[in-house]
């Protein structure tokens, strides 16, 4: 058998059926099992398997060429992580959870150690940036923003369920113009994405540029007609307006009107 143009080499994944529960509760589904694998002759696929996260399970096993080829498919997407980001996930998600307890110390602790290890991940800086915000550290808040600001990294797609939030944390540590960058390169790669026009209307309105934000809350009613939030606020936009320019007394830090939805997906 000729398989000199067909090298195999990298993730593939095998979908298998499986019941869950008996009786009147009983149902199949479909799961993915995830292996990396690696041709090492014409007849021969070395089969490694991994776990939900990528990480190599110990179990390691030979195959023949055509059984490995019936069976699995080729998985392109599918990033196997290291040793390193695997251990930079685990104090994250301590981080978070601390964090979510108010102890505070201990999750700066655990995003400090996630950033011993990756002194660039966008997780851990963006969380010990906002977790100074909740400790009141506002001057090293904005440090961490300054710096996260800088970062191309935090435009990628696979981070695009943070733009929003970066964004806000930049508002509330008064870096405007920080978060309108911010805001303006999101658009770019999330153009459909209705939260980032509302939270750029939101900034106008917090500079009392009644008209600018007037423009942005209509842009993202123009992809959301039917969002309550949106309608609101332009309400009070245009009522701001018409009172040329006085705000009523109404303290936007506290009134927090962004939206904290996940962006959609572009289509």
């Amino acid at each position: 058998m000729d398989t000199a143009c067909k090298r195999i080499k990298g993730v593939f994944f095998e979908e298998t059926t499986i019941t869950l529960g008996t009786g009147h509760t009983k149902k199949t589904q479909r799961v993915k099992n995830y292996c990396l694998a690696e041709q090492l002759d014409d007849e021969t696929v070395q089969v490694s398997y991994l776990g939900n996260e990528g990480q190599p399970t110990g179990i390691v096993i030979k195959m023949p060429y055509d059984e490995f080829m019936n069976k699995y498919i080729f998985e392109p997407d599918f990033k196997v992580k290291t040793k390193e980001e695997r251990e930079t996930d685990k104090h994250i998600a301590l981080a978070e959870k601390h964090r979510s307890r108010k102890e505070f110390n201990s999750a700066e602790w655990e995003y400090h150690s996630a950033l011993r290890i990756d002194p660039d991940s966008i997780r851990a800086n963006f969380g010990v940036g906002t977790l100074y915000m909740e400790m009141g550290q506002t001057d090293k808040a904005r440090d961490v923003f300054r710096k996260l600001s800088q970062v191309e990294a935090i435009f990628e797609e696979e981070n695009k369920h943070i733009f929003n939030e970066f964004g806000i944390e930049l508002r509330k540590a008064n870096m405007t113009e920080e978060a309108l960058a911010n805001y303006m390169k999101a658009i770019e790669i999330s153009p459909t994405d209705e939260n980032l026009y509302f939270n750029v209307a939101r900034l106008y309105y917090d500079r009392k540029d009644w008209a600018n934000a007037l423009k942005w809350i209509e842009r993202s009613l123009s992809i959301n007609p039917n969002s309550r939030d949106a309608r609101q606020f332009e309400s009070i936009i245009r009522k701001e307006m018409l009172e040329q320019g006085s705000p009523g007394g109404r303290n936007a830090q506290d009134d927090d009107l962004s939206l904290r939805r996940s962006s959609p997906k572009l289509s």
